[in-house]
């Protein structure tokens, strides 16, 4: 949003975004929170709400006509979106393009899943080399793009700009790092806490940083303080570049499963990551997911 601004001058943005998409002057129709779903069972029960909200911004795009259609990431939604949007302008001759990015990950699981997107969209922007060729043979107009932390400058900042040297005889400190949307928080940060908990019968003195946003900072401490653990043993931060902050001062990571792992892999820190799930999908997901591939940085 912030390219097309500068390359093209101000434009008007409508659908659905976070923050920093309002900040470049989206509208936001409804809150993104509501596109985040855990699981298969959620997901069946998240239905008729989202297939609502699929209708709805339908409406406004047929309404606005916009110069283009463009959807990131929650693939299901934006494939989905796209399909509504082709039928009920069908024969129109007035369908705008319809872009997608970050590629759906059939590398990892669901490769029929790439058909489906070369048939709904009219250009993918992926964010990983690999990618195009899955889709350029079906007839999707796919591009590399590169992904965002390949540009983030943080990681060529030393230690001593973002947080203390880590002496050997200091007890073991670890980054907690729960998600960035509420439902992850509200799935993850309990037995994450429970983990360093257990941590701590192994490791006296062992103390955790999560650094968060300042959106969510309210919600992480509650969870704090509902944990039942010492707060002298856990910090809670949105200071800037708290993340890499506090990666300085770690010795290894629990994060939730996405973007964040990459981030921390190319920091060079150790760690899990963490994944909860129900019994069904967690038995299906089990049976469909690539468990080699499924954490990004293995699959690079």
């Amino acid at each position: 949003m912030a390219g097309v601004t500068a390359a093209r001058g101000q434009r008007q943005w409508i659908g659905v975004g976070g923050p920093a998409m309002q900040e470049e002057g989206l509208q936001s129709a409804f809150p993104m929170e509501e596109l985040t779903v855990f699981g298969f069972g959620a997901a069946v029960r998240a239905y008729p709400n989202l297939s609502r909200r699929m209708d709805s911004l339908v409406d406004l795009i047929i309404a606005e006509k916009p110069a283009a259609v463009l959807s990131v990431d929650v693939k299901g939604f934006s494939v989905r979106l796209a399909e509504r949007l082709r039928r009920r302008l069908a024969g129109s001759g007035n369908i705008p393009p319809i872009i997608h990015t970050v590629a759906p990950t059939v590398w990892a699981w669901g490769g029929w899943r790439a058909n489906r997107f070369a048939t709904a969209f009219d250009a993918m922007m992926c964010l990983f080399p690999f990618e195009p060729d899955y889709f350029m043979p079906l007839g999707l107009d796919a591009r590399f793009i590169s992904h965002p932390e390949a540009f983030n400058k943080t990681y060529d900042i030393i230690a001593e700009e973002t947080g203390a040297n880590r002496r050997e005889d200091e007890p073991a400190h670890i980054t907690v790092l729960p998600g960035s949307r509420r439902s992850e928080i509200s799935h993850l940060l309990a037995p994450m806490l429970g983990a360093l908990d257990i941590l701590r019968d192994d490791f006296p003195g062992l103390t955790a940083t999560l650094p968060t946003l300042p959106h969510l900072q309210r919600l992480i401490e509650q969870g704090v303080q509902a944990s039942g653990l010492d707060k002298r043993c856990v910090k809670v931060t949105c200071e800037k570049n708290a993340l890499f902050g506090s990666l300085a001062g770690s010795d290894a990571v629990i994060a939730a499963s996405g973007t964040v792992t990459l981030q921390t892999a190319l920091y060079g820190m150790p760690g899990v990551t963490c994944y909860r799930a129900g019994r069904i999908s967690a038995f299906i997901g089990r049976r469909l997911v690539d468990m080699d591939k499924v954490i990004l940085p293995n699959a690079l």
